[in-house]
């Protein structure tokens, strides 16, 4: 087995049972397991979306979606 796609399934294994602390290991192996990787790339993928508009209000952009994702990174 590669080494770096073990370690990639070791870290994923780790984010879930960190976010989830209540799944068994067979549930970690199902079908729940798939629905979990999706909801947490998801969740992801809306934060490296609020900090990339955030970065533009930093940046100079005076629109909308920057002003909202820079009031919810500061906490305001």
């Amino acid at each position: 087995m590669d080494i770096e796609l073990l370690a990639k399934q070791m870290r994923e294994s780790a984010l879930l049972r960190t976010a989830n602390p209540n799944l068994t290991m067979q549930e970690l192996t199902g079908a729940k397991l798939e629905i979990e990787k999706r909801n947490q790339i998801e969740r992801v993928e809306q934060m490296k979306k609020l900090y990339f508009n955030a970065g533009r209000w930093a940046g100079g952009a005076r629109d909308h979606n920057a002003r909202e994702a820079h009031y919810k990174v500061m906490g305001e």
